[in-house]
């Protein structure tokens, strides 16, 4: 079995920690009925196979990221009012988990309707700004790619952020609660232990059984993952073809338990590493909890006021 290429995707989201710092300008409004997340713990929106893995319980859950962005907006809310604007967030509902693909595709009905694509997320809402309160919000972001980006922005006297009161928020809040070593710890065994479990001989036995299945329904494929680098599978709208080869792809392995196989092997070999390695992760699990224990008092300092 080749040495194959990690998707890019599941990986990102699972080391979260260190790779998905929640930044989206428009994603949450801060509120009073914020979710109560469960620090360091996996949201029941991602029971696939990626948010299982020992090494996901220290990344931010879903719920966590939904406290933070909330708190974050907070921050940013009250920046805006140091300045004298007034700024309410767009609403927008909680993004659907994105589907898992670390092991390929896994989810039948996705298969079915999209193929070896992704769905489509809807476009989130942009808040209603005038040209000042854009500026103070997003400082030299507003200014797009034709502005001068050495230029000092200000607003009634008073010198806008370069990164504007959103961005000021999420960096000051963020920079307390960094841990480097713990989130490369975390990076690096999401890494290798994927690539390890490429060697497991059960992992390879039930790669072999799902392409002798495919190739039993009409499709020569060696991996899993070889359907997601077909060209005509990524580019130009969804076929009939692309449709019948993703759900065969998810059948053969149902029908050969590639997909728990595959997941038992990893999450052995992540507990081995992290049993090896276990400070840093401990740290970066602390890092995380105060993170978001701080993002719930500042939700509820906002209830107060």
């Amino acid at each position: 079995m080749r040495r194959l290429a990690i998707p890019v995707l599941s990986l990102a989201l699972l080391v979260g920690c260190s790779a998905r710092e929640p930044s989206a300008p428009t994603s949450a409004t801060p509120s009073a009925e914020a979710p109560e997340p469960s620090a360091s713990t996996a949201s029941p929106a991602t029971k696939g196979y990626t948010f299982r893995l020992p090494i996901a319980a220290y990344s931010y859950s879903a719920a966590d990221y939904e406290v933070i962005r909330s708190a974050e907006q907070v921050l940013a809310r009250d920046c805006m009012k140091d300045f004298g604007l007034s700024y309410t967030p767009a609403t927008s509902p909680v993004p659907a988990p994105a589907p898992d693909r670390r092991y390929g595709l896994s989810d039948m009905a996705t298969a079915g309707r999209y193929g070896y694509r992704l769905p489509p997320e809807p476009a989130a809402p942009e808040p209603e700004l005038t040209k000042d309160e854009a500026a103070v919000l997003y400082g030299k972001r507003s200014l797009g790619d034709s502005g001068r980006q050495d230029a000092k922005l200000e607003f009634r006297g008073r010198e806008i952020p370069d990164q504007g009161c959103l961005g000021k928020a999420i960096l000051d809040f963020r920079e307390p609660y960094e841990h480097p070593a713990g989130s490369r710890t975390a990076s690096r065994i999401a890494t290798s232990s994927y690539q390890d479990s490429l060697k497991d001989p059960k992992v390879r036995a039930a790669v072999g059984a799902w392409s002798s299945c495919m190739r039993r329904k009409g499709y020569d494929y060696a991996s899993p993952l070889d359907a997601l680098e077909t060209p005509a599978f990524r580019a130009g709208t969804v076929s009939g073809e692309e449709k019948e080869t993703a759900v065969a792809d998810v059948s053969c392995k149902r029908s050969t338990g590639l997909l728990d196989t595959w997941f038992d092997a990893e999450a052995a070999i992540q507990k081995d590493m992290i049993a090896k390695d276990p400070e840093p992760l401990r740290k970066l699990d602390d890092m995380h909890r105060r993170k978001v224990s701080a993002a719930k008092e500042i939700l509820a300092d906002a209830r107060r006021r």
